[in-house]
């Protein structure tokens, strides 16, 4: 797999200047799947709030309940590079049997890793950001891909497409 770069300009309601891109590096198939870094960008006010829901992540399997084979991966702690950028990573679990699962067979680890390769992880990151952090993500949601060679696939989602409920807490203050 070539390297690619998913690009998501304005996701939470109300905040045109706050994205991120998630950058895949290149890799042979059929390796395990490496860690993708998330590079958060935005106004100071805003990513600060941000980046404490973004902490949250880090915890997802002690706060969910219900998991199932998408759920095969973990998140790093957010780490603020400036007032206005943080990275974090995800990261790939679904070959590693879980001690809350131990029922699991080779099949339902397969299937993990099929999810964590086939889904863009901007929309897992999403989902993570309404389930874990309780944020209000924009009703449409601009998705670029780009592999670093022509052409790039700009798509524009609905929200429900992504996550059928949404968050409520909002990056900024009327």
């Amino acid at each position: 797999m070539d390297e690619l770069v998913i690009k998501v300009p304005a996701p939470f309601t109300g905040i045109e200047d706050l994205g991120f891109s998630a950058r895949y590096p290149a890799q042979e198939p059929g390796e395990p799947l490496r860690d993708v870094p998330f590079f958060v960008e935005g106004p100071p006010r805003p990513m600060q709030v941000l980046v404490e829901r973004l902490a949250l992540f880090a915890e997802k399997d002690a706060m969910l309940r219900d998991t199932g084979d998408d759920d095969a991966y973990t998140w790093t702690p957010p780490i603020r590079l400036t007032d206005e950028v943080c990275v974090l990573a995800f990261r790939d679990r679904s070959l590693q049997p879980r001690l809350a699962d131990a029922a699991a067979t080779t099949a339902d680890l397969h299937r993990g890793y099929v999810w964590n390769l086939v889904r863009p992880l901007a929309f897992t990151f999403l989902r993570d950001c309404v389930r874990i952090g309780g944020l209000r993500l924009a009703e449409r949601i601009s998705v670029v891909l780009d592999t670093g060679t022509p052409p790039t696939v700009d798509l524009e989602m609905q929200r429900a497409a992504i996550t059928p409920t949404n968050g409520t807490l909002l990056l900024f203050r009327a």
